[in-house]
């Protein structure tokens, strides 16, 4: 087995960060000559980056997996991310698979596969497990990935976490937070803009916690917001409980996007006390209203579980009534899934039944508080990145307060994608919104 026809596809599951590493691994393949094709192509060599968030996450991994191999045109894949980490002995012993990675050794992939003789497949074909197989004395390279089938850039800046949520088994597969170096990643930003990249994401595990020469969350996100160039910052998810005063008053930043994701996951403090969540809700509503008295039309989403266990009819009412006095943009709404390893896997389950209706509840609540923010913004000109729409012929635009709306194909071409324009928001409902350039 070979790889010299120089294709490749990769398969991301779960998290930004996955996102962000998969840029990362692309570039290394790109730069050396190889092509990228969309997933669902045959090409020589498929990479499935896995979640193991869930037990459903771990599912729909073991699906691309063995997709992946039906594209691949050896019939195997490489495996790496967060499910590789956790499950290196499982997914070794998957037929179709003839390397796992871990995370921490994402890095060297490209030279994994360059390396990479015939004596490892001849091994992998009579079913040995290969734990981890990293030529040993690679070293780690330096890189600045660009976006990967992407027009907005995203930017890690930390890794890892150290909270004791019950119900999360991040920690375990990403460690404790380390944070990047500070000039590494205003380097990576300067690279990032001078491509012409209109916008920044940051993204980690726990931005929050992001410590790097004496310098924190807010001093770097001022830092890189003060950098010349037509390019704006965003902030992507933040514990609450990490959100400062002057993270808060930064947020009014020509360059930084009135956009802010802060997690709730329950309305209840009892709940909230037995996820290990490390705030009350009279915490999360002081820092909600500093963030909502310096932008009142920023906008705030967040993510909330249904069906905790032991959740109560009462708890779930706070939680809908929290939802409405807030107002959020959006809600990431998730259904409680076990995740074996953790302190949530062994509580006493909530029905079913309460679950789904509770969720319908949810669900419909989210919808009517998110279709009214965006109303507020018809007719009014909003600073918005165009980019091509995957699922449909034409372009949509992503504004600064993360609407998103089509745009009619016609009325634009290419050279204006990716670029910073003013958008017209002219209708919205639960299932579209439209736009009108400028």
């Amino acid at each position: 087995m070979s790889f010299m026809q120089n294709s490749f596809s990769l398969k991301t599951l779960g998290c930004k960060l996955n996102q962000y590493e998969s840029s990362l691994i692309a570039g290394q393949f790109l730069e050396n000559g190889w092509v990228s094709k969309p997933f669902g192509e045959s090409v020589d060599l498929v990479i499935v980056n896995t979640c193991t968030v869930t037990n459903k996450s771990d599912k729909k991994c073991r699906n691309y997996i063995r997709q992946g191999a039906n594209f691949s045109k050896t019939g195997k894949v490489l495996v790496t991310g967060c499910m590789a980490e956790r499950d290196a002995d499982y997914l070794s012993n998957i037929p179709e698979v003839f390397a796992v990675v871990k995370n921490s050794d994402k890095e060297k992939i490209y030279s994994l596969i360059k390396n990479i003789t015939n004596d490892v497949i001849s091994i992998k074909n009579n079913n040995s497990i290969i734990k981890n197989i990293i030529t040993p004395g690679l070293i780690n390279q330096k890189e600045y990935p660009l976006p990967f089938y992407r027009t907005r850039g995203l930017l890690k800046i930390q890794d890892g976490c150290d909270g004791e949520c019950s119900y999360c088994i991040v920690p375990a597969v990403r460690g404790k937070p380390v944070s990047r170096d500070f000039n590494d990643i205003l380097a990576h930003a300067k690279r990032l803009i001078d491509s012409g990249c209109p916008e920044l994401i940051f993204t980690g595990i726990t931005i929050g916690k992001y410590n790097s020469n004496n310098k924190n969350l807010a001093d770097l996100i001022k830092r890189i917001a003060d950098i010349n160039g037509n390019f704006r910052v965003r902030i992507t998810s933040i514990e609450p409980n990490h959100v400062s005063d002057y993270l808060i008053n930064i947020l009014s930043h020509e360059k930084i996007c009135s956009h802010i994701h802060l997690p709730l996951q329950s309305g209840s403090n009892i709940i909230l006390k037995s996820m290990k969540r490390h705030y009350s809700i009279s915490d999360y509503m002081k820092v909600f209203e500093k963030i909502r008295k310096v932008n009142n039309d920023i906008a705030l989403g967040t993510d909330i579980i249904v069906g905790f266990p032991e959740e109560t009819e009462e708890d779930f009412n706070l939680t809908l009534k929290l939802v409405e006095e807030v107002q959020f943009a959006y809600v990431h709404q998730f259904t409680f899934s076990q995740r074996s390893g953790t302190p949530a896997s062994s509580m006493r389950s909530c029905p079913v039944k309460d679950i789904l209706e509770r969720s319908v509840r949810l669900r419909e609540l989210s919808a009517q508080i998110g279709l009214t923010y965006r109303k507020k913004f018809l007719g009014k000109n909003l600073s918005s990145i165009i980019e091509k729409n995957k699922s449909k012929n034409g372009f949509k635009a992503v504004s600064s307060n993360y609407i998103k709306m089509e745009i009619d194909g016609s009325a634009i071409n290419n050279d204006i994608t990716g670029k910073i324009i003013n958008v017209s928001l002219t209708s919205v409902s639960s299932k579209k919104n439209i736009g009108v350039l400028l």
